[in-house]
Order: structure tokens, then sequence, then C-alpha cells
């Protein structure tokens, strides 16, 4: 993927970051060594490579109930939008 000073430009103002011409560049090198890095390790075989050690329940957090009253009617009132008991939150792009 080829990165352009145009891309990082685009990518400053989608995070509503003020980059100016000397990050530009600055960033456009980084990103051109990150992708390149990517494409490096895209072309290794991990054909026969088998994960170990791997605990998935290790990053899922039970869902537990609030049970103080007053805090559940706090976090409530943060979101006055709900829908099917759920928060209704911004949609995220």
């Amino acid at each position: 993927m080829e990165i352009t000073k145009k891309d990082v430009a685009l990518a400053g103002k989608l995070s509503k970051m003020r980059v100016s011409d000397a990050e530009v560049s600055l960033y456009e090198e980084q990103l051109k060594a990150l992708f390149q890095w990517v494409d490096e390790l895209a072309g290794v075989d991990t054909e026969d490579v088998h994960l170990t050690n791997v605990n998935l329940s290790a990053h899922i957090r039970p869902d537990i109930p609030c049970t103080d009253p007053a805090l559940a009617q706090t976090l409530r009132d943060a979101f006055p939008e709900q829908e099917e008991s759920c928060a209704k939150v911004k949609k995220v792009l």
C-alpha cells in the first residue's frame, strides 16, 4: 500500500488533528515503514504454526448488573435515549 502526503493529511483531518507540513512528512515516512513491515510479516509462512497458551476467556468480563440503585440511575441519566433497555449511543464509523 502506497502512503502519500495526501493520505496523511486526510487521516489528520478525519481524526480532527492539526498536522503541520513537517509532521505530514514525518508521519508519511513512519507509515510507509509500518506498512512495509506489515507486508514483510504477511509474507511469512505460518501454515504449520499452531496457537499455544491461548485463554480467550481472559478477555471477557462477566456481565454483572449494578446493585446500587443510585449508581444505576446516574448511569441511566447519562444516556437519556434508550432502546430495548439499553443505552442508545451515536454510531461509530
